[in-house]
Parts: structure tokens; sequence; C-alpha cells
């Protein structure tokens, strides 16, 4: 049976106490810095730069496909890339955050489901900073800005739901398996190359098209891109089917993490 603490929606001391460790985590990131938080828009700012310098006017990149796309090759592999940062920082951080907080695992009474939570509350600022740099440069650019952006959080859900399942899951798993640090650096490669961050899916020849539709960035790089860039209608089916998958596998890695969390403080 699952205990009180609800998997998708925490008490509110829990996201009381998840507030506070997100802005701690932040605050921590960039504690020694001369900016501080400004590198949160720093960052992928001049990565937006690079790219528009190498893509436009260096490669003069045109995004592929049937569809004509009024945008920069540069805004739609940003798009795609804050995604794949947003997943690669999640995961990669999942596996230190039991292994490396020690001093909350032997506490008994301590939550350690809000670990996993406060990890991707932070991610996801990081991951709206990035959004306000495409959108501050769509507008500065001249490309047109769809009313259809309101909806990105509602298409994000899904994703967020399954990076909640993979935190809970690597976490307890690396507790045992101290290689899955390395293996995940591995993965986050492979999940960058086999999504549709550098070419649109109607690219993609049939027959492989459902193994790039598996890969667990690619149904929100294209809803994200849909309501962006209007590339091409928003996937109904596809983002509810997501959204079973993630939920699913989220409970199922909640039991498991349960499952696991008596014997944290035996084998750290």
């Amino acid at each position: 049976m699952l205990n009180n603490y609800n998997f998708l929606r925490p008490s509110l001391v829990e996201r009381s106490l998840i507030s506070t460790l997100a802005k701690r985590d932040i605050s921590a990131r960039y504690k020694n810095s001369l900016i501080g938080i400004v590198w949160s828009f720093a960052h992928p700012l001049f990565m937006l730069v690079i790219y528009t310098f190498v893509f436009q006017y260096i490669f003069k990149a045109k995004w592929g496909g049937t569809q004509e796309v009024n945008a920069s090759f540069a805004s739609i592999l940003f798009s795609g890339l804050i995604i794949h940062m947003l997943f690669a920082e999640v995961i990669s951080r999942s596996t230190t955050v039991i292994v490396g907080n020690v001093n909350y695992v032997k506490k008994i009474v301590f939550p350690l489901e809000t670990l996993c939570w406060s990890l991707i509350l932070s991610s996801l600022v990081q991951f709206a900073c990035g959004l306000g740099i495409l959108f501050l440069f769509l507008l500065v650019s001249g490309s047109p800005v769809h009313a259809g952006i309101i909806a990105i959080p509602l298409v994000m859900l899904p994703m967020v739901i399954m990076l909640v399942g993979l935190s809970y899951l690597l976490a307890a798993l690396t507790v045992f398996i101290r290689d899955l640090e390395q293996v995940i650096h591995v993965m986050v490669t492979v999940v960058l190359f086999t999504s549709t961050v550098f070419f649109p899916l109607d690219m993609v020849p049939s027959i492989i098209a459902p193994l790039i539709k598996v890969n667990p960035i690619t149904i929100p790089v294209e809803a994200v891109r849909s309501l962006v860039f209007d590339i091409s209608p928003l996937n109904y089916k596809d983002l509810a089917i997501y959204a079973v998958v993630s939920t699913v596998f989220a409970a199922l890695s909640y039991r498991l993490f349960n499952f696991l969390k008596p014997t944290f403080a035996d084998v750290i």
C-alpha cells in the first residue's frame, strides 16, 4: 500500500519543504558567482546566440520537412535543446539525490520523496528561463509568436510526471548500483541524438518513426514546437498516450522507491 504521501500531489507541509529545498538548491548553484542567478538567463542566452551565429549565418541551415516554417533553424533547435537539458539535468542529478544527502537519509521522519521533487522544481526554473530567452529572441527577431504558447505548461505536464518517475527510480536504484551514474551520462547522449531535437519527425522513415516516438523527449519536443512555431498540428493522441504511460510509470517507480527506502540508511 502507498503511504500518505501522494506521488503526484505532496501535502501542504511537504510542498513548503520542497519549495525551501529548491530555493536552497538554486541559491547554492550560484553562491560564489559574481552575477548569481542571472546565470540562469545568461547561459541559455549565450547558447542561443552561438546557435544563431553558427547555424543561421555560417551553415545557413534551414529546418527540413514538408512544412514551411517561418522561424530560424537556431530557434527551433534551441526549443528542443532546452527540453533535453531539463531531462538531462533531472536524470543526472537524480543519481546523487539520495547518496549525496546522507544526513537526510539518517533522519527517520524526513520525507525523502521531497528531495526528488525539489530537484525537479529547481530544474523547471532553469527550463522556464530558457523558454523566456526563446520567446524574447522570437520577438526581437520579428518571428511570429503564436497564442498556443500559453498551453506549453499543459503539454509539458506529462513529461514532468515522467521525470518524477525517473527521479524516484534512479534515486532509489543508485543507492544499490552506483554504476548507474556512468550509464546515465551515456543515456543522456543517446536520448539527444535519437529524439527529434535536430530534425523534424516527418523526415524520419515511417519504419523507424515509432521507435523515435518511444524516446522520452520526442513527444514533448514535437508538442512544444507545434505550439511555438505552428510547425504541425498538435498530436493529441500521442500526448494522451504519453500522459498515461508517464503516470503509470511514475506510480510504479514511487512504489519501488517506498519499497527500497527502509534499506537506504543501511546501504549508505
